[in-house]
């Protein structure tokens, strides 16, 4: 038996004996001979704890908790801890160990426990600092928990520790984005404008990174939300047509950026993001008309340059019609690059004498100092003039679309109202009969319910919201909020001479929201409307026929396309419809009977 063996033999003695301290003597002399011997340590401390002695108890256990945390053996560190955190439980240093120590073994719910302990502890007795510590090894540890870095983001403003504050704000922000946590991103934006009112608008900030950061669709869905309170803010325009480039989505940054023009027409990006839509559909048409409206823009911005280019990207697709020859001449002039611009209307001048026209031709040298704005007199070229093959649709049909042009008729109607003159294509003036469908109708549109409640609206809407309210209708729409479109159209059908229009395209947002039952409801009480124009029949009709199409009905599709057909051959793209549903019209529904009246000649 070796001396130490005799120690520890004789301690066991000593305690039958009851004689506590000699036995602990024992054990101190037995660790003496070999300090490393843990069992023999925690033995002591466990003695001591008889006696009362818990100071010296707990320099033992700690020494034993130590030893074994770092040879890698947390369980059993945890579990000595945990002693000494009986014997004192209020010593918030033991809770950090343990907190430690279970996260070292992967125990992080354990771990979180500890930490929330130790942070509701320094917070009792208003010691931030130390709550911030805690607070940031819980972030570490749940990299992704809300509420942790929420509460950490409110400790730093508590300290006075504005800029971090802000940042952790920021970052908990993006992390909403992320999840696609519309509800928490509203409010989390809410609270830091109350306690940073004189920073950047943080939803800007936070949505501009995440886009940059490739989190394009998170953001959009977050810019969606936000367009709803207000589409009258600039720059969740120009972030959603951002995204929408980052990401490569033409389809919807087309979209956008038309809406985005409507309500910002003097914005120069979702005029380029447009026709760089167009160019790459290879509309050049389209992209004529719209490049055509934006000059004023391009130059009122300095991006004269730009113009040019997509002027010359437009040369490519249509390289001889005078139209964008006349726009390159104009871009040069506004760029300076007057030689340039004189070779172009020598060019013009070409080809005006090889259709053997004798029209008078641009003088370049005398418009070199023109206001930009102004358009270059062009030259005459008569249509008979100009090659077959590169002859263009009319401008003025595609024309329509340019939100400059709209903006320009419906001032000129406007003068004409003030001037109590009737305009020549005004609409004919609504029965009071009409009038009293037309309330029977809107009852139908009231009952439909949305995500946002009962679209349900008072009277006196006026004649100048309509226009932004239906244009923001289309907007949603055509980015599938369907229950925001059908809205914002039962508030512009306020106006009574959009009224039909509105109340088509809420029967088509229905149809698309898979309503198909309450969409044909809707659309055939419209239909029954007294003094409908041919036009209003006809989109009623084929709304109607996409409806019976949506529901496996190709038959009553066929009929209802088969009566556009009949009464309007050129509306939309109804022959194409009629032959696509693989049925045939029947609009002349003779039975036998009737038939046996008719004689073959």
């Amino acid at each position: 038996m070796t001396k130490k063996e005799k120690l520890i033999a004789d301690a066991q003695k000593l305690i039958q004996k009851g004689q506590m301290d000699k036995a602990i003597k024992s054990y101190q002399d037995a660790l003496a001979l070999d300090l490393g011997d843990q069992r023999v340590r925690q033995r002591l401390a466990e003695m001591l704890i008889r006696v009362n002695r818990l100071d010296e108890a707990r320099s033992e256990f700690s020494a034993v908790g130590k030893a074994l945390a770092t040879s890698g053996f947390y369980l059993k560190a945890i579990a000595v801890y945990k002693q000494i955190e009986k014997l004192f439980p209020d010593d918030i240093t033991i809770t950090l160990t343990l907190a430690s120590l279970n996260e070292k073994h992967g125990l992080i719910a354990q771990a979180m426990a500890e930490y929330k302990k130790a942070f509701e502890y320094y917070e009792r007795q208003l010691n931030m600092a130390e709550a911030v510590k805690v607070l940031e090894a819980m972030q570490k540890l749940d990299p992704q928990n809300v509420n942790i870095r929420l509460k950490l983001a409110e400790v730093l403003h508590q300290l006075g520790k504005l800029d971090d504050s802000y940042q952790a704000f920021v970052s908990l922000a993006g992390l909403v984005v992320e999840r696609r946590d519309d509800a928490s991103f509203h409010r989390l934006v809410a609270r830091v404008g109350q306690l940073f009112p004189e920073k950047m608008d943080v939803a800007r900030l936070v949505l501009e990174h995440q886009i940059e950061e490739g989190n394009g669709e998170q953001a959009v869905q977050l810019l969606h939300s936000l367009l709803k309170s207000d589409p009258q803010v600039l720059w969740i325009w120009q972030l959603i047509v951002a995204a929408y480039d980052r990401l490569g989505h033409l389809g919807k940054l087309k979209t956008s950026s038309q809406h985005f023009i409507k309500f910002f027409p003097g914005e120069l990006a979702p005029r380029e993001h447009l026709l760089r839509c167009l160019l790459a559909e290879q509309d050049a048409e389209g992209m004529l008309v719209q490049l055509e409206a934006a000059e004023p823009v391009f130059i009122a911005a300095g991006a004269v340059a730009t113009l040019k280019e997509l002027y010359l990207e437009l040369e490519k697709l249509i390289p001889i019609d005078v139209r964008v020859l006349k726009g390159l001449i104009r871009s040069c002039q506004a760029y300076g690059e007057t030689d340039l611009a004189a070779q172009y209307v020598a060019k013009i001048s070409s080809l005006a004498s090889l259709s053997g026209s004798t029209a008078p031709l641009v003088a370049v040298a005398s418009e070199q100092a023109a206001v930009p704005q102004e358009r270059v007199p062009e030259p005459v070229l008569h249509e008979e003039s100009r090659p077959a093959e590169h002859v263009p649709p009319p401008v003025a049909t595609a024309a329509i679309s340019d939100p400059a042009q709209a903006a320009n008729e419906l001032y000129e109607i406007e003068i004409e109202l003030d001037l109590d003159e009737e305009p020549a294509n005004a609409p004919v003036p609504v029965a009071a009969s009409t009038e009293s469908w037309f309330d029977t109708v809107s009852d139908i549109f009231d009952t439909i319910t949305t995500t946002s409640g009962t679209v349900k609206y008072g009277e006196g809407l006026e004649n100048g919201d309509s226009q932004s309210h239906y244009d923001l209708g289309m907007a949603f729409r055509e980015m599938g909020l369907l229950d925001e479109a059908i809205i914002e159209f039962r508030r512009a059908s306020e106006d009574a001479r959009r009224r039909v229009e509105c109340l088509i395209q809420q029967g088509s947002c229905l149809r698309d929201k898979g309503e198909l039952g309450l969409a044909e409801s809707a659309l055939q009480s419209l239909l029954a409307a007294p003094g409908l124009s041919l036009e209003e029949g006809s989109a009623i009709r084929y709304e109607l026929a996409l409806t019976f199409e949506a529901d496996g009905r190709a038959a009553d599709a066929a009929r209802l396309y088969g009566e556009i057909e009949a009464s309007n051959p050129a509306f939309r793209d109804v022959k194409l419809r009629l032959q696509q549903t693989g049925e045939t019209a029947d609009v002349f529904d003779f039975d036998e009977d009737e038939l046996l009246d008719f004689e073959l000649k």
